[in-house]
């Protein structure tokens, strides 16, 4: 071996171990899903420096997530000298939009008016959809923004009436049944924990 090479070896070595040995200050938080939370995948998560496993509570019962939390306190057994703390996200309240008629999707338009109406009971199409929040109109404002599906679709607030408010695409997108829907910079009148939310905390959480 070369002298050089000998001493680029040693340079790479030095430089991983000052890396590892860095005390990082920020931290790794995986959610934990069906995708990762075999005891394999929860170990290769610990090893790639997982620090906060995150449970999902939107999604999955009290039962899975207990399995899954046993599996995971397994794979730590295995790694006595890695520390994951555990995180309980709630799931919160929430808006969504209502069914649709012949329950297939729409496209809204770009440009085309849409009404929310907090009729739930109202069967949706591409020109009306229900929304699951009663205080809507009280919410929000006129030139305020709603974004539907994730932001896949954003509206902007044109009109407000007393059981719904119209407002404009900003974009095109295609809508199923039940999509979220988030008020930026809107107050909205719901409770921060749920009833949900509660029996989480306290018969799992606690």
């Amino acid at each position: 071996m070369s002298a050089a090479l000998s001493l680029n070896l040693k340079s790479a070595n030095c430089i991983k171990q000052k890396v590892e040995g860095v005390q990082r200050k920020t931290k790794i938080f995986c959610t934990l899903g069906p995708a990762c939370w075999s005891e394999e995948g929860l170990l290769e998560l610990i090893d790639a420096g997982m620090n906060v496993a995150r449970f999902n509570f939107s999604h999955g019962d009290h039962a899975s997530h207990l399995a899954c939390l046993t599996r995971l306190r397994a794979a730590l057994a295995k790694r006595p000298t890695k520390n994951v703390a555990i995180m309980l996200d709630t799931k919160g309240p929430e808006i969504r939009t209502g069914f649709l008629a012949n329950k297939s999707k729409v496209t809204i338009e770009k440009d085309a008016l849409i009404e929310l109406t907090t009729d739930y009971e109202f069967l949706g199409d591409e020109t009306k959809i229900a929304c699951s929040y009663p205080q809507l109109p009280q919410s929000v404002q006129v030139g305020g923004s709603v974004l539907v599906a994730d932001g896949s679709l954003v509206l902007t607030v044109t009109e407000i009436k007393d059981t719904g408010i119209v407002c404009r695409a900003n974009n095109t997108a295609t809508l199923g049944e039940r999509k979220n829907m988030n008020l930026p910079g809107c107050k909205v009148l719901l409770p921060t924990l749920t009833e949900k939310d509660e029996d989480d905390l306290i018969n799992f959480g606690l």
